[in-house]
Parts: structure tokens; C-alpha cells; sequence
């Protein structure tokens, strides 16, 4: 069903969104984008989300999306503006987030300069599109108003197609304000393209073949895995064949961590080698981007709905381009009817020495918890330990923090969903686990945890986190230090005097201290400091009941200890002006 709309372009902008479903638009308002916020007090069909930079904004979208599988949609603003995106946009790319970024356009050739927008010769499109999705996903509208309904549909729908990410499109910002312009509007607009079907019969005997005769196959699982609903497959193929689950780079856990069969991050210890007597020959990567890394099994196996990075750096013996849950399905089903009884009853004899292989991860992070759980300052192990026992399945957690440590936490199937930044630049968790709020609303309780490195780039969110009660439990793991920065310095020149000094340039965060809560209370939100083990599990569970039970975000700013090398180490330049 098609419909004529008249109006701003501003409004055939809005129009084209409610019809293909589109509830929540994340924005920093901006001027050349006038006719999109006139259009919006007009009709009132859509929910703004403000916050007070563009890449809180753009992370907040992320959020949405992941958890809620619906395209995040950002109102920016022209090329300065969009600019202010780009650590969001990169991790949005990064993680194959499906967003549009829609931005007013002041571009004219008969000015030299106008405010942020492009000097001559310069197209705000052109400019955004290596954060684009395959940069290549930026569209500008500047004449036709009917282009304004084609382009949105184009965007939601290659954001929206594997491989999903940020598309941008740049309208022009006298289109977005005139009158009486005309376009057709497609009434209940579907964007979504169909995807990939299962793996033909041929490809799903030759997978479950090739499974069934390794000495020791290895599972990865991606984030299509988790994004396809593919979840449970997973866990039935990994027991059916009683084989181990290395994961590797990750935004969602698409195994459960704490399963028998999980057996810690890719690639394969020696010592799971030992422990099993058999060295892994085959790994079949399912919904994987690829591997973080190289590649040593003999045989590799890859398939879900994106092509792009498969084999791009390592060899693979069969790749498919399909769908996740119904070609594991298949190869379940393969795989009970190609092998007999006994050859079954074979993989079951892999699975105690997995489990205890497993369970040793366990055991070591349980036994480091208990050592330090009379500490002065806060182990995060101990941390780590207290939040497994007080935070309910249910929870959404939202991580910024690479030094947080998660091994005693059930994630995955069956247990807490979570995610973190795909490509690591900071300032994603605040507005992320805003975006993760308003998409499962207060049915589930969403928890940010991240260190205090991280909460520097993003604090005004906790304006945005009071204005729109988006209730959530802050945990900020504050070592007063870049920690994993320091461990990535000490990695790669171990033998420099900076590391034998313990002089670490510019990773001191704690002169002057940052009062996190008060900056937090000055925006709306509350909060109290935890410096010592004995007050933490009563400052959690007062925290969760605050979220849970008052509908109101509450932060918990934890001081603990620093790990690894380098950890005493307070140096920095002493000077002043």
C-alpha cells in the first residue's frame, strides 16, 4: 500500500521512519536540522532521547539496537557535528551495529564557509564514509524531495542486511525546511531484506561428516550466533558432541561461560592440550567475524550470514554463507543419522576431560577471590565474585572495561546477557546501557560496569539517565589508573626502563581524584563510594534495590586494587604551571 505525504521535507523524513517502525530517535539537537525537530513538535509520533554529545548519543543507539534488534536511529548534526561520532560509529562498525545516522546538510556553493559545515569541494557524506558500514554506506539527499523517503528506506535497509552496520545519510537542510514539497511513502514500509536460508544438504553432511571423524574438534561461536537466535543450537551442538568452546573477540557471549564445556578464550592452551592428551584438530567457527588472531588447527570450517571476513587471513576447508539456527539445526540432525551409536557414545568419552579442563578456569578465579577477600583494597576478583552472587539472572550488564574480570559471572544462554564495545574506543558503555535500558524497559535490570578511565569520556550521560529514568546500577571499578594500557605497554617493550622503572607516562588518574559521585548527584543521579570488602555486598544490594525497586539509576564507585605488572607504579611528570 502506497501513499501520497505533502509537506516539510522534514516531514516525509518522519513519515518514512513511523511507517517502517521506528519508536526511538537518539539525538543532540542541532540547527540544520530545524525541519526535522518542527516536523517532530508537530506530530509527536516518535521519542526523543537526548543526550549532550553526539557520541553518547550514537553509543546509546548501539545499545538499543543490541538489545532490542530494532535499527538505532540518530539525529546528528552536520560535519562538525558528525564528526563528534566517530569513536561510536567505529565501534558501531566494529561490532556489525545496525544504525542510521540522519544529519542536516548546510552545503552550497555559494558560500565558503558556513558554521561546521563542509569547506568547498568537500561532501559531509564522502567524509563519514570510512565509519560507515564496508565504508561505503553514506547517502546524500540535496535536491529532490522525493529522495528523502527512497534514501531513508535504503539506509534502514543496508543497516539492517547482513553484513549489518551504521549507514549515514546527509539531507539537505533547505529540503528538510520547505514547504509543500510531495513524495510517495510506501504505508507500512518494510525494510528488512529476507536472509540467508540454511546451508544446502550437500554442505550440512560434509560439516557433520567432517565433525564427527575429528580426534578433537574445536566449537567457536560468534555474535550471529546470539544475534540469530541461535543460542540454544549452539549448546546442543557443543554437547551432542561433547566438544570444547573456545570463544574468541566478542561483543554478546554466545555461549554460556559457565557450561562444562566452555573452556576460555581462543586460542587453545597448552594446557588444555595436556589435560586432554589430544591436540585439537579441527575448529568450526559458527556466526564468527573470524578469528582475534591466528589460526593453527589443521582444519577450519566457517559459516554464518557474513561473508566478508571469512578466510580472510587463514585458510578454510569448506565456508558457507547461511543461516545460523537452521543449518545448526541441520547439522545436529546430520549428525545423529550419519554416525552410529558407538561412534556417539566415542565424543562422550571427551567430555570429562573437558569439564575438568573447564572447571580448573572456575577453581582459579573462585580460589583468587577467597585470597583476597581480606584485602585493604577491593581485589576485583572479589568484585567480581560478589556481583555473581547478587545480581539476578535476568540482568542486562553493559561492560566498558577491559580489566574487569567476568570468568564467576553465568553469561550467555540461561543466564545474564551481555555486551561490551566491539572496536574498543572509549565512551561506549554510558550511553550503551541507556540504549539497553529503553529497549527492555523495566522488566529487566541493565548494569553498567566500567572503570573510571572509561567513564571520563561520557559522564554527562547520568543528565540523560535522570531526565528519562532510564534506572540502572553504575559499577565503576576505579583503580585510578589506564590499567589495560599499561599492560599493553609492558607486553610490548618488556625490557624498556619505563617498565623495569615502573614509570608509566600519562596513566595516573587519581591526581586529583575525581568525586564520581558527586559528579554523578550534580546531574540527577545518586550514589555512595565503596573502599573496602566488608561494605560491598550491602552497597550492591542496596544499589539493585534502588534500580529495581525505585526506578532510578544508582552509581557505586568502587576503589580496587590495580593488577599486573606495573601495579604499584604512581609515577607521573611533576610539573605544573
Amino acid at each position: 500500500m502506497r501513499k501520497t505525504i505533502t509537506g516539510t521535507g522534514g516531514m516525509l523524513l518522519l513519515q518514512t521512519l513511523k511507517d517502517a517502525g521506528v519508536e526511538y530517535l537518539f539525538t543532540n539537537p542541532g540547527s540544520a536540522e530545524t525541519g526535522i525537530f518542527a516536523a517532530l513538535a508537530e506530530a509527536e509520533e516518535h521519542r526523543l532521547v537526548v543526550g549532550k554529545h553526539e557520541g553518547l548519543v550514537a553509543a546509546m543507539a548501539d545499545g538499543y539496537h543490541r538489545i532490542s534488534g530494532e535499527v538505532g536511529v540518530v539525529i546528528a548534526h552536520v560535519m562538525g557535528g558528525s564528526y563528534q561520532l566517530a569513536g561510536q560509529l567505529f565501534n558501531a562498525q566494529h561490532a556489525g551495529s545496525a544504525l542510521v545516522v540522519i544529519a542536516g546538510d548546510w552545503a552550497s556553493e555559494l558560500q565558503d564557509f558556513r558554521g561546521l559545515a563542509p569547506h568547498p569541494g568537500l561532501s559531509q557524506a564522502e567524509s563519514m564514509r570510512p565509519l560507515t558500514k564496508d565504508a561505503r554506506a553514506a547517502y546524500t539527499v540535496v535536491a529532490d524531495p522525493k529522495a528523502i523517503p527512497v534514501a531513508t528506506a535504503r539506509a534502514l535497509r543496508e543497516a539492517s542486511t547482513p553484513p549489518m552496520g551504521p549507514v549515514y545519510l546527509s539531507i539537505s537542510a533547505s529540503l528538510l525546511n520547505r514547504e509543500g514539497l510531495e513524495a510517495e511513502i510506501g504505508e507500512g514500509a518494510g525494510y528488512r531484506i529476507e536472509p540467508p536460508a540454511a546451508a544446502r544438504p550437500q554442505t550440512i553432511e560434509t560439516i557433520a561428516r567432517r565433525l564427527g571423524a575429528a580426534q578433537c574438534p574445536v566449537l567457536m561461536f560468534g555474535d550471529d550466533v546470539w544475534r540469530g537466535g541461535a543460542a540454544a543450537e549452539a549448546v546442543r551442538l557443543a554437547e551432542l558432541l561433547h566438544a570444547p568452546v573456545f570463544p574468541s573477540r566478542q561483543v554478546f557471549v554466545n555461549f554460556p561461560n559457565r557450561h562444562p564445556l566452555y573452556c576460555g578464550m581462543y586460542p587453545v592452551s597448552k594446557d588444555f592440550e595436556k589435560t586432554m592428551g589430544l591436540k585439537p584438530d579441527l575448529l568450526f567457527l559458527v556466526g564468527c567475524q573470524g578469528v582475534h588472531g591466528a589460526v593453527t588447527e589443521p582444519s577450519v570450517m566457517q559459516i554464518g550470514p557474513n561473508p566478508v571476513l571469512m578466510g580472510r587471513h587463514y585458510p578454510l576447508d569448506l565456508a558457507a554463507q547461511c543461516d545460523v539456527k537452521t543449518t545448526l539445526q541441520a547439522v545436529v540432525e546430520a549428525l545423529t543419522r550419519l554416525h552410529g551409536a558407538e561412534t556417539v557414545s566415542g565424543w562422550a568419552k571427551r567430555r570429562e576431560k573437558v569439564a575438568a579442563y573447564a572447571k580448573t578456569l572456575i577453581e582459579r578465579e573462585e580460589k583468587l577471590a577467597r585470597e583476597h577477600e581480606g584485602d585493604a583494597v577491593i581485589h576485583p576478583a572479589v568484585l567480581e565474585a560478589h556481583l555473581a552472587d547478587v545480581l539476578p539472572r535476568e540482568t542486562v550488564m553493559v561492560q566498558e572495561s577491559s580489566t574487569a574480570r567476568t570468568t564467576l559471572l553465568p553469561f550467555g544462554h540461561g543466564g545474564m546477557t551481555w555486551t561490551r564495545s566491539g572496536g574498543g574506543s572509549l565512551g561506549f558503555g554510558v550511553g550503551a546501557a541507556i540504549g539497553a535500558k529503553i529497549a527492555v524497559g523495566r522488566e529487566r535490570p541493565v548494569v553498567l560496569h566500567l572503570g573510571d578511565g572509561a567513564l571520563g569520556y561520557s559522564a554527562m550521560g547520568f543528565w540523560t539517565m535522570a531526565r528519562y529514568k532510564t534506572a540502572m546500577l553504575i559499577v565503576v571499578s576505579n583503580n585510578e589508573s589506564y590499567q589495560i594500557v599499561r599492560h599493553n605497554w609492558a607486553n610490548q617493550m618488556p625490557d624498556s626502563k619505563m617498565v623495569r622503572d615502573g614509570k608509566y607516562p600519562g596513566l595516573t588518574l587519581g591526581a586529583p581524584m575525581v568525586d564520581y559521585v558527586g559528579l554523578a548527584r550534580a546531574q540527577g543521579v545518586e550514589g555512595e563510594a565503596v573502599t573496602k570488602a566488608k561494605e560491598l555486598e550491602t552497597a550492591l544490594r542496596r544499589g539493585l534495590e534502588r534500580v529495581t525497586k525505585e526506578n532510578r539509576p544508582y552509581l557505586l564507585d568502587i576503589s580496587v586494587a590495580r593488577e599486573g605488572i606495573g601495579a604499584d607504579a604512581t609515577w607521573d611528570q611533576d610539573w605544573e604551571l
